[in-house]
């Protein structure tokens, strides 16, 4: 299910904030890249997130607002890449048109929120130009061809420092970092549920082949991962992104910093910690994320 928090049926298991925001982000001891954006001070190496506690300010780290009717509401998180870029999930930013065509959101009904971990105040609130999303998203129930990724292009460069995309592809077995605004508790529902807190989570990538990221305990595959995606384990059986962390980075680290390895797309399952998550990987759009942002 995608994570959002204004769910439409099209996009009703995702993670977007329309209805969800709680997503969590793992450290682990990685070796590191140039340019990429400095890792938070002491303490805040505590894996938590369904139910669990804040995580510090990440200053790539942004709340996007607005786009399905109410401009105030928060849809979706999303990670600073460039001064004046964000990436985040396609599905946060589009729905689906005529000849189930993707139909893009315009960007005037945005705002970005960026280096807060309060999504409400602090750091630099700015408008979007432009939304690209990519163009093979298909924006339905069945995500057969993923693709779940868009970049929002900023009206004006913000002064925070943006994270650095991950220089290669991420392998099972990697400790990664979950990071988010979504729901804390798996039947919390409604923008007044919604943590003004970013919360975080520690975590590992599993094989794509593993069972649980391809199809949900009902057997259901419609959210499973394909091509271009990397499946985030869930500890405990419990614990992991929900509504309102679409679109939020996974990260991990190289040479002390942080690099983004892909945003927050969707649940397996039905059910928020039931089942692993799967992350749209930026490494393997590089090309695509290169050309567009130049």
């Amino acid at each position: 299910m995608t994570r959002g928090t204004k769910l439409k049926s099209a996009v009703k298991r995702a993670r977007y904030a329309p209805v969800a925001v709680a997503a969590t982000m793992l450290v682990g001891a990685m070796t590191g890249t140039a340019g990429a954006a400095p890792v938070p001070g002491p303490g805040d190496d505590s894996p938590k997130i369904i139910g669990g506690g804040a995580a510090p300010a990440y200053s790539f780290m942004a709340a996007i607002h607005g786009g399905w009717g109410d401009a105030k509401a928060f849809t979706c998180g999303g990670g600073l890449i460039r001064g004046d870029w964000v990436v985040t999930a396609a599905h946060c930013v589009s729905k689906p048109g005529k000849d189930g065509k993707t139909e893009v959101i315009p960007a005037k009904d945005f705002t970005v929120r960026v280096g807060s971990k309060d999504r409400t105040i602090g750091g630099t609130v700015v408008g979007v130009r432009s939304i690209t999303v990519h163009p093979d998203h298909v924006a339905s129930d069945n995500r057969n061809y993923g693709n779940d990724l868009a970049l929002l292009h900023l009206t004006k460069k913000v002064p925070q420092a943006p994270v650095a995309m991950s220089p290669d592809a991420t392998p099972a077995g990697t400790a990664v970092r979950e990071i988010g605004w979504g729901y804390t508790k798996p039947d919390d529902k409604g923008q007044d549920k919604l943590p003004r807190a970013l919360q975080q989570l520690d975590t590992k990538t599993i094989p794509a082949d593993t069972p649980e990221c391809v199809k949900g305990p009902d057997g259901d595959d419609s959210w499973g991962i394909h091509k271009g995606d990397v499946c985030a384990d869930n500890p405990t059986g419990t614990f992991g992104p929900c509504g309102g962390d679409s679109g939020s980075p996974l990260l991990k680290k190289v040479a002390g910093r942080w690099v983004i390895v892909g945003v927050d797309s969707r649940g397996v399952g039905h059910v928020c910690g039931e089942s692993p998550d799967i992350y749209t990987e930026i490494h393997y759009f590089k090309d695509w994320v290169a050309k567009t942002i130049g």
